[in-house]
Parts: C-alpha cells; structure tokens; sequence
C-alpha cells in the first residue's frame, strides 16, 4: 500500500539526502484497516522513478511495516503520484497548459520532458474521468466551494475543467497541498482511474 507525506523538497534534494532524509516519525499505523496507536517501524527502501524538467533519476521511497496488523506500506513524498513517473507539478503544469491553451507553455514542457502526443491525452483523460471525484473532494476540503453544476461538467467539459483546476490553484499553497489532502481524504490520488461513476 502506498501513502503520500506532504514535503516542500524538490526531487533532486530528496534524492541527493538519499536514506538520510528526515523521514515523517510516525506515531500509529497509517494501514486504514489497523489505525492502531502502535508505532511502525522502518522495513527498508524501494527506488522508483521520478521525473520532472530538472530532474530525472530513482528515488529512495520509505516502508515501514506495523507489528499489530502485519502490513507494509510506502510513504510517497508529496511530489510523487502512486504508479506515475512523472512529478505532480509536471502533470498538473500539463493539464493547465492544455486546458487554459497556454499553447507555448505547453510545447516547451513536452518538449523538455520528451513526451509524446500521447502522454498529455492519457493526462487529460484521465482527469477529465475525475472530475465528478474531483468536485466531491473539493467540496469536503473547503466547504462553500462554488463548484460548476454538474450538467454544465457534462455538457461543457473543458470549461467545467477550468473552473475545478482554479479552485485547485486559488484553495491551496501549492499542487502538492492539494495532492497529499486529496489522498488522506479518499486514499487515491486525483489522477487514479475513476471507476465510482
């Protein structure tokens, strides 16, 4: 199982602190099916992929395993998305540079990330799927949140897109914010496929 930690580190300093970084010391299991107040304890590291326009390498990722329940479980750091190589502000910087048609934003980070014409619509699409999941989140988050009506999301997509993506950016300190309270909530993230509706 994997959770997400909110930190401010930027890819490459986490990866330069490497087993030295300070790692959240946690006081109970984050298993949602244990919760118990029994301090997990360190069970080694797993590397995987994280990129951005600055930084691409392998991460060190933290497991730690509960005494009381038996899991295992990974502790992301907030710049990672569980299953996706690419940073979260990589991803959310693409879908608002498709979006809002920011189109020389856009081509100049496809172009230093070398994706493929394929990679932004797997983005778009997904987040497109999500955005039902999006709002309902949105509304637990910050209550009184004036979210588009749900035929308006239905029959005008992209502006329904805009309006959740200005919420995202005027609610919260940054992407990684909006990332990490988005997983603690529902325990995916806001670019998991979407299969409640």
């Amino acid at each position: 199982m994997q959770l997400i930690f909110y930190t401010q580190t930027t890819p490459e300093e986490y990866h330069l602190a490497g087993e030295e970084f300070p790692f959240p010391h946690l006081q109970s299991c984050l298993h949602p099916d244990c919760r118990v107040p029994v301090v997990p304890s360190p069970h080694g590291f797993y590397t995987r992929n994280a990129i951005n326009t600055s930084f691409s390498g392998r991460i060190l990722i933290r497991r730690y395993y509960c005494k009381h329940c038996g899991h295992t479980f990974s502790y992301l750091p907030s710049f990672c998305l569980p299953f996706f190589q690419y940073t979260t502000e990589v991803i959310f910087a693409g879908l608002l540079g498709h979006f809002f048609n920011m189109l020389p934003f856009l081509r100049a980070l496809i172009l230093s990330l070398h994706w493929q014409r394929q990679h932004m619509q797997f983005y778009r699409r997904r987040f497109k799927a999500n955005l039902k999941r999006i709002q309902l989140v949105l509304r637990q988050l910050i209550p009184g949140v004036e979210l588009p009506e749900p035929d308006y999301i239905k029959n005008d997509i992209k502006t329904g897109a805009q309006k959740v993506l200005s919420i995202v950016i005027s609610g919260f300190d940054t992407i990684q914010a909006f990332s990490t309270r988005f997983f603690a909530q529902c325990n995916i993230s806001f670019m998991a496929p979407c299969k409640l509706f």
